[in-house]
């Protein structure tokens, strides 16, 4: 029977502890996020604009709403609750840099090893000294007033 007494005294001591934990954590959180009072919601209360993926995972009576029994249900909740699209939070610009020049080297390495590495042309280029006048039978080069003269007469 004691057993029993001191397993329902311990739990019932660590959901209080609990609850104090998550009531001070939810104090800290509603003095650091402050709305101004909203006119248009009356005698309901103004609660911070805080995502429910941002509250901390442990803790809750409801685990995956990350809220507890009782708790009033914020104005906008489609938006700040579990379903809602995740937060986005940007790397800073010197690691977007550190992203670019990185992706700038390794393009301009690849390059390189591509271009070291290329075989030799298997035959060698024709050179003509005189062009390709002699190869082609010795026509001239046409100009544009010889082809005139041709086709008018």
């Amino acid at each position: 029977m004691n057993r029993v007494l001191n397993r329902q005294t311990a739990l019932f001591a660590t959901t209080a502890s609990r609850r104090l934990t998550t009531g001070a954590v939810l104090a800290k959180y509603k003095k650091q996020y402050y709305v101004d009072p909203d006119p248009q919601i009356g005698d309901y209360p103004n609660l911070p604009h805080i995502k429910a993926e941002e509250r901390p995972q442990n803790g809750w009576w409801d685990r995956q709403n990350r809220r507890n029994f009782g708790e009033p249900i914020h104005e906008h909740d489609e938006v700040l609750n579990m379903r809602s699209p995740s937060v986005y939070r940007s790397p800073g610009w010197k690691v977007v840099g550190r992203m670019w020049a990185g992706a700038i080297v390794t393009i301009g390495s690849v390059y390189y090893i591509i271009s070291q590495a290329r075989a030799e042309r298997p035959y060698m280029r024709a050179f003509y000294p005189n062009g390709l006048k002699d190869e082609l039978g010795g026509v001239p080069t046409r100009t544009m007033a010889d082809a005139i003269k041709e086709a008018s007469a």
